[in-house]
């Protein structure tokens, strides 16, 4: 007996938690609902309200042109064809005609109106987007595929704006009209429009809400794999040499095949809700229309419902049915703009840990002397640091080197001078300066970057020297590319300096880009120059031309540099050779030869390996 007196309490009580368990998803989902609609208002929809009220008072215009026509039908089923009025076989049709045509303006603006706002609040949204991406984190931007980033620009931006028009129509015009008609249903038989609310209206919603889960968890599972497949092709199209080298042209096919498919099924899975919801609608209303029939019918033989009244109720039942439709659908829409948003608000609301401090100033740079102080640095998700007390000196106008196997943290210092990343303990400082205190663009201003691999803008090589420096006129710029021993390629080009370069610089060689990439640098005229490897992926007879354009970047600058080709640094004032994230050891070539250390370990294999 306390056996199963303890089963019972026990599966009362599982019962009892599966049920709130669906509360409380059931209540998460209409959070999530209504926060987006509050969020899109407060923040995207706000500046037009003045439009949104025009919009409101066209619909109502709308809705009430609508709710008239029912009883136009009335009065000429009663009065024309029953009483054979003369006056009003004039004034009815005289009376349609007017409705419709002001029907007509009223939606013709509000389609309008509507549509700009919806398409103008979900542009600022890009905006706002693509401007976050720009200034996020490295760190956190890193964490998603290019490709995905894409997706969510071109394809939840668009669902988002979709579902914020939609709304915006269904809410103001289309629920106006439902109700203009239901109350004119009122005013003709109570009996018959009780009929239609009692049946249509809940059993609908029940309906409609069941067919959103739906359509959220489609969307959202859609969205994802939409997402997967932009990476796949970003990565295709990046890595088509490697492709078609290795063969795997049908492996990368299968792929995208298999990605595609799974798109589709979501998609489907999307459609079958939202296609489920006019037929449930459409078959309620079937329902209510025979219920009507038979009940009116009866008042009719009854003296109480004359044909025009019954006319009247049909032609408000029939019209109600297409904006009563579009409510019904609104769930599923506005489920699909949350699995949307959601992922387009989770970019938005990431927050920021490279930023300014609320007392940064302005970095003054007299001499650009740069000191790393005891710098020690994580990423995160590593086991061990990247760097680990690093304390290295770089006098006014010096150049000094970095040099280590990979991964010993040598393009880390160059990250963290920029503030790419910040020190996890230690400071860097420049002319004394600690860089956490002063403002990212002033610090950045100060500093050129050039790296291994340089990027360049698929626009023309003016624009591509001139980055970082828009105002500068077109003798400055050939003035930069002659220092940087690119003036004479660039003229042997059909265009000169308006050649456009392609994605990535793809139209050039290596040797031109970086030279682009020296020239730009040249032209910012910072005081400080970092080097990242930059001609370590060059040929003998190019890197020779960038060293010599280099070295002529580097007079009178404060120059780190990191390098993995030794014979590049040898004349430098000094070199640091890095180690699992400490400095090893310092001095400068001829001293550390002398030592006989780590870097001449270095220094004479590669020249080895050189001279065989």
């Amino acid at each position: 007996m306390t056996t199963e007196l303890d089963e019972n309490t026990r599966d009362k009580s599982v019962t009892h938690n599966q049920r709130a368990d669906v509360q409380a998803r059931y209540h998460n989902r209409r959070s999530r609902s209504i926060a987006l609609i509050e969020r899109m208002l407060r923040s995207y929809l706000r500046p037009y309200i003045w439009l949104l009220g025009i919009s409101v008072l066209l619909n109502v215009i709308i809705a009430a042109t609508t709710g008239a026509l029912p009883w136009f039908i009335q009065l000429a089923v009663d009065e024309v064809f029953n009483n054979k009025d003369p006056d009003m076989l004039i004034l009815v049709p005289v009376g349609v005609v007017a409705i419709s045509f002001i029907k007509g303006l009223a939606t013709y603006a509000s389609n309008v109106i509507m549509n700009f706002v919806g398409q103008r609040s979900t542009s600022n949204l890009q905006r706002d987007l693509f401007s976050r991406l720009v200034h996020g984190d490295l760190a956190y931007v890193g964490q998603k595929h290019s490709g995905a980033y894409i997706s969510i620009f071109m394809n939840d931006a668009t669902r988002l704006r979709a579902t914020v028009s939609t709304m915006i129509v269904s809410l103001i015009r289309h629920l106006l009209t439902v109700v203009a008609l239901i109350a004119f249903m009122f005013t003709i038989n109570w009996h018959l429009a009780m009929i239609y609310t009692v049946i249509v209206i809940p059993m609908g919603i029940a309906a409609m809400r069941r067919l959103g889960r739906v359509t959220r968890s489609a969307s959202r599972d859609g969205l994802q794999e939409t997402g997967e497949f932009s990476t796949l092709i970003a990565e295709t199209l990046s890595g088509l040499r490697i492709v078609k080298a290795y063969g795997q042209e049908n492996d990368q096919i299968d792929r995208a095949g298999s990605t595609i498919d799974r798109v589709l099924e979501f998609t489907m899975r999307a459609i079958r809700a939202r296609a489920a919801a006019s037929p449930a609608i459409e078959a309620l209303g079937g329902i209510a229309v025979g219920a009507i029939i038979f009940v009116g019918g009866y008042q009719s033989m009854q003296g109480n419902l004359t044909a025009g009244e019954f006319m009247g109720f049909i032609t408000a039942l029939l019209a109600v049915y297409q904006p009563l439709r579009s409510v019904a659908n609104m769930q599923t829409v506005l489920q699909e703009g949350v699995a949307a948003g959601t992922r387009v608000f989770s970019i938005l609301d990431a927050e920021d840990h490279i930023v300014d401090s609320p007392e940064a100033g302005i970095l003054k740079v007299d001499k650009g002397a740069v000191r790393f102080d005891n710098v020690s640095f994580q990423y995160d998700g590593r086991e061990h640091p990247a760097l680990n007390g690093v304390s290295i000196d770089v006098q006014p106008g010096q150049t000094v080197a970095l040099v280590g196997a990979s991964g010993s943290g040598k393009s880390t210092l160059l990250n963290l001078t920029l503030r790419f990343f910040d020190v996890s303990d230690g400071v860097i400082e420049i002319d004394g300066q600690n860089v956490r205190h002063v403002t990212l663009d002033s610090l950045r201003r100060a500093t050129a970057l050039v790296t291994q691999d340089p990027f360049l803008f698929d626009d023309t090589i003016a624009n591509n020297i001139a980055y970082g420096s828009p105002q500068a006129h077109a003798e400055a710029i050939a003035q930069a590319a002659k220092q940087a021993a690119a003036h004479e390629f660039i003229s042997d080009m059909p265009e000169g300096y308006e050649t456009r370069v392609g994605e990535s610089g793809i139209r050039l060689s290596g040797g031109q880009k970086q030279r682009i990439a020296i020239a730009r640098a040249m032209l910012k005229n910072a005081p400080i120059l970092l080097l990242d490897e930059a001609t370590s992926a060059l040929d003998t007879a190019s890197e020779q031309k960038v060293q010599t354009a280099l070295n002529k970047l580097m007079q009178g600058r404060t120059s780190l540099v990191i390098a993995h080709r030794l014979s590049t640094i040898m004349h430098a004032d000094r070199i640091y050779v890095m180690a699992e994230g400490q400095v090893a050891e310092s001095g400068t070539h001829d001293e550390l030869l002398a030592a006989d250390g780590v870097y001449a370990d270095l220094y004479h294999k590669q020249f080895e390996n050189e001279g065989k």
